[in-house]
C-alpha cells in the first residue's frame, strides 16, 4: 500500500534558535530509499511536497522510517539521529519504535537515544514524541531522562566532590540552579517534567501497540524478531527488530592499519588500496600560537617534522602578534601522509574532535583530546570517537583517560564506545556525575551498576585543589547548567588551557540570580568573575538560554578574545562581527602549546608510561623496571627502511615508541602482513631461541622510533632478574609455541576474535595451550563447574542434552565457553563433546578471567556468550 511522504519547507521553528538551515542543503530534489532503491522525486505544491513510497527509508546513522497517515514512524534512535532527517529535508518524526536491544554491547552505543529527538520536537516544534515500547523499557527510559533532563534526584555525597578546605558556602545548590532552566516554556510557572516531553505507547499482553489519531489507527504487532505495522487494518510493512549501525563501525577494528590477516600479500594490498579510496588520509598540520606580544609576526609556529627518504618536510602556521590566527594571507604548508598514518602527540595541546551541538545537521557534537606529556585525555567522547581516532592514525594506547563533563547525550554518548575499545581506561569526573552516569547507562544497557563499574578505573575529580594528572595540574569546577556540569583549567609548565564545559555565563544575569537567592555570594563570584588568564580558552556558546550567548563573550576584551575559541557552536551561527572564532576540528588542526619532546627530562617518565601499558611487563618489580629503563636504547628509522630482515640472526627485542611498522613474511605458504603501532613489540621469538633466526621482516612505514633490548639484557631482566625463567619468559615461550601451532589462524576464522587488536591477539595467544581430543570425548556436562574454555583448531564438536543441541556442529575457529559461570563459580548450562578427532586450544579459568578483566569490550561480548563462530 502506498504511503505519502510530506516534507515541510517551514523553518520558523529553527529560526527560533538561530538555527536556519539552507534550503538547498536541506531539501534535495532527489532522495533515494536505500532499502528498496526507490527514487523519491520531490514535487512542489503549496510550499509542501508529497512523495509516495511503500517501503522503508534507511537512515545514514542507522534505523529506518516508515511513512504512515499519522506521520513518520522511526525504528531505532542512534546518537545524532535527527541530523539524518534534517540533512534529507525530511520531517523529524514524533513516533519512535524502540528496538528490543536498546544498547549495542559490542560498540557501547545506545540504539534508543531519545534525548535529542525529544528536545528538538519539544523546544523547537512544541510537540511531544511518542515512544512505542514495553513497560520495562518505559521504566528504563524514565530513569535515563531523570538524569539527563532533570538531573539527579538528590546529591547525598556532594561534599565528597570538594576538597575538605573548600568553603561549603561556595557549593552549588543544584536544585535551585536547575529551577532557572527547568520550566515549561509554555507556562513558566510550571516545573518541567518528563511527561511534558514524552508519551508512551505500550505493547499489551498480546504484544500489540495501538496509535490512534482521528479516523486513523496504527497497530504495531511485535513477534520474536520483527514488528508488523498495519494502518486501518491494512498491512503496511514488517520491520526487522535487529538494529545495526553502519557497517564501517563494526568493521573498523578489522580494517584499521594496525590489524592484519593471515592472507596473501596481494589480497591485503588490494583491500588496503580500496580502503584508501574510501577513507582519504587526513593532513597532519599542527596549529597553535607559540608566541608572546614581544615576539611579534616574525615568529613561526613549528609543527610536526616529517621525514621520508632523507627529505625533511615541515608544517608551519603564522599567527599574529596577539596570538590570533591570521585568517588571510597566512602561509600554511600541509603535510600529506600515505594510508598508513602515524601521529606523534605534543607535550601539551588539544585536538578538537567535534565542535558543534546536537541540533546542527552539518556539524559533529563537541569532543576533545587534551594532550599532556604525550598522553591523551579524551573529554566528552563523541559517538564512535575511537573509530575516527583510528582513521586519523591515533593509537588507542595513547588515550589513557576520559573526562566526563556531564551526562547529556551529546557529551557522553561515545564514552562507553571508548571504554570498550581496548584495555581499561581511567574515567575522571566527580562522584556526583559518575553516579548519575552509572544510573543512566545501567538503565539504558540493562547491565547492573556493579558490572558497569568494573569495566573502567574511576578517578574522582576533586574541586578546590589542583590535581596532578600525568604531570599537568587540573583545577576542576562546577559550571552552571541544567544538570551537574564539570569544567576545568589545566596547566603544564608555564602554559595553560581553560575549558568551560556547558555553562551559563552572563555576569549581569548571574547577579540577578544571586539577588533572588538562587546563588550564594561565593558561588556567584566563582561563576561571574572568571579571569580568563589561560593561554588558550575553549568556551561553549550553544543555544541560549541554557548556554552562553555569543553576545556576552563578544563583550570580553580583545586580549581575551584573541585567545578564545568557541565550541559547542554551529559554524553558520558564528557572529564574526563580535570578534569571535570557532575552534577548528581534526588532527590537522591540533592546537599545540608545547611541542613534542620539548622537555628531555621527561623521556624516562614517558618511557615508563609506555612500558606500564604493555601487558607482558605487569609482573615486573620496581627493581626490574629500573634495570629495564637502564638497559633500553632507542633507534630511529625512516619510512621504507628495514628494521630486521627475515632469516637474519636475532639478538634484539624491540618495542615501538612512536610510528608505524609493517611486519611481513614472503616465505612460501606462510605469507602474511601485519601493522604494529605504539606499544606493540616484536623480536621475542628470536631472542628466546638458540638458533635466533628472524621469522619475519619488519620495515618502517612512517618515521619509526623503537626501544631496543639486547638479548643478554632481555634474559637478565625477564629471566635471572626474576629468580630464573620468570613469568614473562614463560609467557613469551608460550607465545612462541602458539605461533608455531598457528593459533592466530584460528582467531582469524572467528567473526569476533578476528577483530581483536594485534596486542589483544598476542595476549590471547599467550594463554592458548594446544591439546589433542579423541572422538567422543566429553569436555563438560550441564551442572558441572566451569573450569576452562577452548578454541577449536581442527575437528568438530556438538552440544547435547541442552537447548543448544539443535545447532550445527562447531568447527575450526569456534570459541566455546561460559565466562559468566567461570567468573561467578557457578555450574555450566551446556554439554559438549567431540564428534571427530580434534585439536583445541585450551584456556584455563584463571587465564580467561584475567584476559576478560583487562579488556572490557571482550568481557561484554563473552559474559553472556556460550559460543562464538
Amino acid at each position: 500500500m502506498a504511503c505519502s511522504y510530506v516534507f515541510s519547507d517551514d523553518k520558523s521553528f529553527l529560526q527560533d534558535l538561530d538555527f536556519m538551515l539552507e534550503q538547498s542543503d536541506q531539501c534535495p530534489s532527489l532522495l533515494k530509499c536505500q532499502s528498496c532503491s526507490i527514487q523519491l522525486q520531490k514535487q512542489q505544491s503549496d510550499n509542501k511536497s508529497n512523495v509516495s513510497c511503500a517501503d522503508l527509508v534507511d537512515l545514514e546513522r542507522g534505523g529506518c522510517i516508515l511513512q504512515t497517515k499519522i506521520g513518520p514512524i522511526q525504528y531505532g534512535m542512534p546518537p545524532e539521529t535527527i541530523k539524518d532527517c534534517l540533512n534529507l529535508g525530511m520531517e523529524v518524526p514524533t513516533f519512535y519504535l524502540i528496538p528490543t536491544k536498546r544498547f549495542d554491547k559490542r560498540l557501547g552505543i545506545s540504539t534508543a537515544e531519545f534525548e535529542f529527538p525529544a528536545y528538538f520536537n519539544f523546544f523547537c516544534k512544541k510537540k511531544q514524541i511518542t515512544l512505542i515500547c514495553t513497560a520495562d523499557t518505559e521504566k528504563a527510559i524514565r530513569t535515563v531522562f531523570q538524569e539527563t533532563l532533570l538531573g539527579p534526584v538528590d546529591h547525598p555525597d556532594l561534599a565528597l566532590d570538594f576538597y575538605h578546605k573548600y568553603p561549603k558556602s561556595a557549593y552549588p545548590d543544584f536544585h535551585k540552579e536547575r529551577s532557572v532552566f527547568s520550566r515549561n516554556p509554555s507556562n513558566l510557572d510550571e516545573k518541567l517534567t518528563i511527561d511534558h516531553l514524552l508519551k508512551f505507547c505500550l505493547f499489551d499482553e498480546n504484544n500489540t501497540a495501538t496509535l490512534t489519531e482521528g479516523e486513523i489507527t496504527i497497530k504495531i504487532i511485535k513477534d520474536s524478531n520483527s514488528f508488523k505495522i498495519l494502518e486501518n487494518g491494512i498491512y503496511l510493512k514488517a520491520i526487522q527488530d535487529t538494529f545495526t549501525f553502519p557497517s564501517q563501525y563494526y568493521e573498523y577494528i578489522v580494517t584499521k592499519p594496525d590489524d592484519y590477516r593471515a592472507e596473501s600479500l596481494k589480497n591485503i594490498k588490494s583491500k588496503r588500496d580500496a580502503a584508501k579510496e574510501q577513507c582519504p588520509t587526513p593532513l597532519l598540520v599542527r596549529q597553535l600560537p607559540e608566541m608572546t606580544v614581544e615576539e611579534k609576526v616574525e615568529n613561526w609556529v613549528i609543527g610536526n617534522k616529517y621525514q621520508r627518504g632523507g627529505e625533511k618536510k615541515l608544517s608551519v602556521v603564522l599567527w599574529d602578534q596577539m596570538g590570533g590566527h591570521v585568517e588571510t594571507g597566512s602561509a600554511i604548508f600541509q603535510l600529506d601522509i600515505d594510508e598508513n598514518k602515524s601521529f606523534t602527540p605534543p607535550d601539551f595541546g588539544v585536538t578538537i574532535l567535534g565542535c558543534s551541538h546536537g541540533f546542527d545537521p552539518k556539524g559533529s557534537t563537541s569532543g576533545y583530546i587534551f594532550w599532556v606529556n604525550g598522553r591523551g585525555i579524551m573529554v566528552d567522547p563523541p559517538p564512535f570517537a575511537s573509530y575516527h581516532m583510528k582513521q586519523m592514525g591515533i593509537p588507542s594506547i595513547l588515550i589513557c583517560a576520559v573526562i566526563i563533563s556531564h551526562c547529556h547525550a551529546d557529551h557522553d554518548a561515545g564514552t562507553f564506545h571508548k571504554i570498550l575499545d581496548d584495555t581499561r581506561v581511567e574515567i575522571i569526573t566527580t562522584r556526583t556525575i559518575m553516579n548519575s552516569f552509572l544510573r543512566k547507562y545501567s538503565a539504558m544497557s540493562n547491565i547492573d551498576v556493579d558490572s558497569l563499574r568494573r569495566l573502567f578505573i574511576f578517578r574522582p575529580a576533586i574541586i578546590g585543589i589542583p590535581l596532578n594528572i600525568y604531570g599537568a595540574y587540573f583545577n576542576f569546577f562546577y559550571a552552571m547548567h541544567t544538570i551537574p556540569s564539570l569544567g576545568f583549567s589545566v596547566k603544564l609548565e608555564n602554559k595553560s588551557i581553560y575549558f568551560s564545559s556547558d555553562t551559563f555565563f552572563d555576569p549581569d544575569q548571574l547577579l540577578v540570580y544571586k539577588n533572588q537567592g538562587i546563588l550564594s555570594q561565593k558561588r556567584y563570584e566563582h561563576l561571574a568573575f572568571v579571569e580568563f588568564k589561560e593561554d588558550l580558552i575553549l568556551h561553549e556558546a550553544g543555544v541560549p538560554p541554557i548556554h552562553t550567548a555569543q553576545s556576552v563573550l563578544g563583550k570580553l576584551p580583545n586580549n581575551i578574545k584573541n585567545r578564545l575559541y568557541l565550541v559547542h557552536t554551529a559554524q553558520k551561527d558564528l557572529k564574526k562581527e563580535l570578534g569571535l572564532k570557532i575552534a577548528k576540528t581534526g588532527i590537522e588542526n591540533t592546537m599545540i602549546l608545547i611541542p613534542s619532546n620539548t622537555n628531555k627530562h621527561l623521556t624516562t617518565i614517558r618511557r615508563l608510561d609506555l612500558l606500564s601499558t604493555i601487558d607482558i611487563f605487569e609482573h615486573l618489580t620496581l627493581k626490574n623496571v629500573r634495570w629495564l629503563l637502564d638497559s633500553v636504547t632507542s633507534e630511529e628509522f625512516f619510512p621504507g627502511q628495514n628494521v630486521i630482515k627475515e632469516g637474519s640472526a636475532g639478538d634484539r627485542f624491540y618495542i615501538i615508541e612512536s610510528g608505524l611498522a609493517r611486519v611481513y613474511s614472503k616465505q612460501k605458504g606462510q605469507e602474511f602482513e601485519r601493522y604494529y603501532q605504539v606499544g606493540d613489540y616484536f623480536g621475542e621469538s628470536a631472542v628466546l631461541s638458540n638458533e635466533g633466526k628472524r621469522g619475519a621482516s619488519v620495515e618502517a612505514v612512517t618515521n619509526l622510533k623503537v626501544l631496543i633490548l639486547e638479548k643478554h639484557d632481555f634474559w637478565f631482566i625477564f629471566g635471572d632478574g626474576l629468580g630464573g625463567q620468570g613469568p614473562i619468559i614463560q609467557k613469551m615461550k608460550q607465545l612462541t609455541a602458539a605461533r608455531r601451532s598457528k593459533a592466530v589462524h584460528c582467531l582469524f576464522k572467528n567473526s569476533i576474535l578476528s577483530e581483536l587488536t594485534p596486542s589483544q591477539k598476542t595476549q590471547l595467544e599467550m594463554i592458548m595451550r594446544e591439546q589433542e581430543i579423541e572422538k567422543g570425548t566429553v569436555l563438560w556436562k550441564v551442572g558441572e563447574k566451569a573450569e576452562f574454555a577452548f578454541i577449536i583448531k581442527r575437528g568438530t564438536f556438538a552440544f547435547y542434552d541442552c537447548p543448544e543441541q539443535d545447532l550445527e556442529e562447531l568447527d575450526s575457529g569456534a570459541y566455546v565457553g561460559e565466562l559468566r559461570a567461570i567468573i561467578e563459580n557457578t555450574t555450566i548450562s551446556t554439554s559438549i563433546r567431540a564428534t571427530r578427532k580434534a585439536t583445541i586450544f585450551k584456556i584455563s579459568k584463571k587465564d580467561l578471567i584475567s584476559f576478560a578483566n583487562k579488556h572490557p569490550g571482550i568481557y561484554m561480548i563473552l559474559i553472556d556468550t556460550k559460543y562464538l563462530e
